[in-house]
């Protein structure tokens, strides 16, 4: 079958790293391409960019096409990068009774929609993003949480999370590409002092579900615990500083009013450059979002990740919830203790990331029956329970 998937790109050579839905459709087509007879488009809804060939990713391996001329030899839509009005997804099936569209949802609709009602007026924000009449919604599962009954009950359609698809192959030839220009590759390196070890918080700091705050309480903690580090370095955190509020939440704490200041607010970066250039120890907190490319990044270039993210916390040093007591005593252990078990850890997790990618045989057999159940519901009797463990159904 002919697998269409949506993205919607601004300009040519779009970077990768702007967000994550330009690698999470390209994720996806990787998996969906595994599975023998499918073709796989990426089908580009923006008309912004003329020419297609000038994107950053192999065009033989992942062809992208405008969707306006060939949307009807699609047998699959998944829009994941845009989205459709109601009558648009009717006049698209109407066009033979094999075709199907799914929806795939990978954000945490619920709070984005809920900050965005009480928090502005609206007015330019354009309409909700909700494609009636899908035949199925598909969710990244670190969603389920909050979203799985808004989802079901908005788009009336049949709902469920499916596995999560990460691959190294961007970070690959990003290093690649690195190398060859002479600068600095983002892998970690063994051997610093303490002292002189740099954390590095990548928190967009947009919403209250991915915010700095905790990272630096953490930090805070650390520090008055006498443990050594360089600089706490905050992402996508000079705006932070514009907020006199936020300044008067911070101006008490030891790593910011002792001597010379131990935390730095920066602008935003990609994660790879940040990873190559500032970073020893990379520390995390997310509300309600417990995988992120960006966390399986870091662990794939061996670099010791202090989160809280339970979906993955058989990797990396782990703490629970908003506990800022155990985040420091693991931030303390990744700055103190970490390059005695290095090899240990990276190949440990090594191992556990295969489950996010093709490597992991199960992951593929469970999108192929998604994709045969969508013409055959209940062919196979899929759970639709997701088991972080295997990254696939209990």
């Amino acid at each position: 079958m002919t697998i269409g998937i949506t993205i919607g790109l601004t300009k040519e050579y779009e970077s990768l790293w702007v967000n994550g839905i330009k690698l999470n459709a390209l994720f996806l087509a990787n998996a969906l391409s595994q599975i023998e007879g499918n073709e796989v488009w990426i089908l580009d809804t923006s008309r912004k960019v003329e020419d297609l060939t000038k994107v950053m990713w192999d065009i033989n391996k992942f062809p992208v096409k405008d969707f306006y001329k060939v949307h009807k030899d699609v047998d699959v839509l998944i829009t994941l990068g845009t989205s459709f009005p109601e009558e648009s997804l009717k006049a698209f099936k109407s066009i033979s009774p094999n075709k199907r569209v799914v929806k795939y949802m990978c954000g945490n609709n619920y709070a984005v929609d809920m900050e965005r009602t009480l928090f502005t007026d609206g007015k330019n924000l354009g309409k909700a993003a909700w494609d009636i009449g899908a035949d199925q919604v598909w969710y990244v599962p670190q969603q389920e949480y909050q979203n799985h009954y808004y989802y079901e009950t908005i788009f009336k359609a049949e709902t469920f999370p499916v596995p999560f698809v990460w691959d190294p192959m961007f970070l690959e030839s990003d290093m690649a590409h690195k190398l060859k220009q002479g600068k600095k590759t983002p892998i970690y390196k063994e051997g610093v002092e303490n002292s002189k070890k740099r954390i590095s918080v990548f928190e967009p700091n947009l919403n209250v579900l991915k915010f700095a705050m905790i990272p630096i309480l953490i930090t805070e903690r650390a520090y008055r615990n006498n443990v050594e580090f360089d600089t706490l370095f905050i992402a996508s955190g000079e705006k932070l500083l514009k907020n006199d509020y936020f300044k008067s939440m911070i101006v008490n704490l030891d790593i910011v009013k002792n001597g010379t200041p131990k935390v730095k607010f920066t602008p935003r970066y990609p994660v790879s450059h940040y990873l190559a250039e500032s970073a020893e120890i990379v520390l995390s907190h997310q509300w309600e979002n417990p995988l992120n490319y960006s966390y399986l990044d870091a662990l794939y270039l061996n670099f010791p990740l202090v989160h809280n993210a339970d979906m993955i916390k058989d990797m990396g040093y782990y703490y629970p919830d908003f506990n800022a007591e155990i985040g420091s005593i693991q931030l303390q252990k990744a700055i103190e203790d970490h390059d005695e078990s290095v090899a240990e850890y990276n190949k440990h997790n090594h191992e556990k990331l295969k489950r996010y990618t093709i490597e992991n045989k199960k992951l593929i057999e469970t999108y192929k029956m998604l994709l045969e159940n969508l013409y055959e519901p209940n062919k196979h009797n899929l759970s639709h329970k997701y088991d972080w463990q295997t990254n696939t159904y209990l």
